[in-house]
């Protein structure tokens, strides 16, 4: 029975943490951050201020608890395939990412959507290159100043289209992404 109780409680927790992010980053599209009370939070989420603070002790932890796990999905998105493979064959890493990102697409479009989000996208964009960067392909490569303008550029221009696409502004669907990308990206992958 106790066991019972604790699955309970934990999937009560899951589904309070993520009313609260949602309801934050929906928040964040009407409103600037600084503006956000925790009022307006648990209003939004449908939940009463012991259960906010049970879990957050303010709205910036919020935020950060948002970018840090949304940070750590990417990157075992990036770590769970070998670097050198992807550097030859983005493919499957790209499916992966556009995997996550349709998961919860809706999420990923109002958090994109904010304010402030350069900031998020650029750690994004550092996992990306260290991820690379740490690749025995690079390591040996003769040039590694243009592989490094080469790496910015294909990592920038795929975040670019991924972007783009949670956040409509252009005619592609998630699905289509990685194939999409791949052809475009093709003529700069390092060889």
């Amino acid at each position: 029975m106790e066991e019972k109780r604790k699955k309970a409680e934990y999937r009560s927790s899951i589904r309070s943490k993520t009313l609260i992010r949602s309801a934050l980053v929906s928040l964040m599209q009407e409103k600037p951050f600084e503006k956000i009370t925790i009022t307006d939070i648990v209003r939004k989420a449908d939940i009463n201020r012991g259960t906010f603070y049970a879990h957050f002790k303010d709205s910036r932890e919020v935020l950060e608890r948002i970018r840090a796990d949304a940070l750590h999905e990417m990157e075992e998105a990036f770590y769970s395939l070998p670097a050198d493979t992807v550097m030859r064959d983005p493919r499957p890493l790209l499916e992966r990412i556009t995997k996550f990102l349709s998961e919860e697409s809706s999420y990923y479009k109002m958090l994109l959507s904010t304010t402030g989000i350069q900031e998020f996208l650029n750690e994004i964009k550092q996992i990306a290159m260290k991820y690379f960067l740490d690749s025995d392909l690079a390591k040996n490569h003769l040039n590694r100043d243009l592989l490094i303008l080469r790496l910015d550029f294909i990592i920038s221009a795929a975040a670019g289209i991924y972007y783009d696409i949670v956040i409509g502004s252009i005619p592609l669907k998630l699905d289509g992404a990685a194939e999409f990308i791949c052809s475009m990206l093709q003529p700069y992958l390092p060889k």
